[in-house]
């Protein structure tokens, strides 16, 4: 069961994959715009444009006891590596107390319980995080791994390196995550799930969508990376899908 993003070791032959679409469910501000005056020097006129700026704090609204309920499709490989199935489940992510992280700064710490997609009585609490709001970004950090997943100024194609506190180079397994560049699409853009739930204004973060080699070719190495999450005004997160799936070739001894 692959329920939290994990980070695959891949061995002389094999294959590792991680994939999660996390549709939100329920979650139990204001733009403040600014005037730019542009002077015309020649003409000796001005003209005044009104542009909308948006801040992390509305999209990422976060307060003790408050907590955020998705379902977690997680594809994972089956008969002996062979065939790819879908499994599915629910995860509550319940924010559980405000903390101080080890760099002394004011923390949130989230619980992750889980469920099976039948039964709703027997919840499972299977993991923490942490979500630490700064003065211009939202880290989040996750088995001990630092994102940087927001970062102001929230515009379209503003770019930034999510992955920036990670050490990719020492741990083989996390070599895949090297300079993902986190871009900002569609702001303040209206969205519905495909669950009929609607929201006014999203913002987009694709955060990595890469294909190397040709996927299904197992005579060579080949891997697919991508990464996107979805905030909605005033909810928070409302959409993830992750995908970290390679393919190593057995190695081939000469005689």
């Amino acid at each position: 069961m692959d329920v939290n993003p994990g980070h695959p070791c891949l061995g002389s032959e094999g294959r590792a994959i991680k994939k999660s679409r996390y549709p939100m469910l329920k979650r139990s501000a204001a733009s403040l715009p600014f005037l730019i005056a542009l002077a015309l020097g020649w003409a000796s006129c001005s003209k005044t444009d009104q542009v909308k700026t948006e801040f992390i704090k509305d999209y990422n609204p976060i307060e003790v006891g408050k907590y955020i309920t998705y379902q977690l499709d997680s594809t994972v490989y089956v008969t002996l590596n062979t065939v790819k199935e879908v499994h599915t489940y629910i995860i509550q992510d319940i924010v559980d107390a405000k903390i101080t992280d080890n760099l002394g700064r004011d923390a949130y710490r989230i619980r992750r319980m889980l469920r099976s997609n039948v039964d709703t009585t027997i919840w499972n609490d299977i993991a923490s995080y942490l979500v630490v709001p700064t003065q211009h970004a939202l880290e989040v950090i996750d088995n001990n791994l630092r994102y940087i997943k927001l970062q102001e100024p929230i515009r379209n194609d503003f770019t930034w390196k999510g992955n920036n506190y990670i050490n990719s180079y020492s741990d083989a397994t996390l070599q895949y995550l090297d300079a993902w560049d986190y871009t900002y699409e569609n702001v303040a853009a209206p969205f519905t799930l495909t669950n009929g739930i609607a929201f006014a204004e999203t913002i987009s973060v694709n955060e990595r969508d890469e294909v190397l080699g040709n996927p299904g070719d197992r005579s060579f190495f080949w891997e697919i990376d991508k990464s996107f999450d979805m905030y909605a005004k005033g909810k928070g997160l409302v959409y993830r899908e992750f995908l970290h799936e390679a393919w190593q070739p057995p190695n081939i001894q000469s005689s």
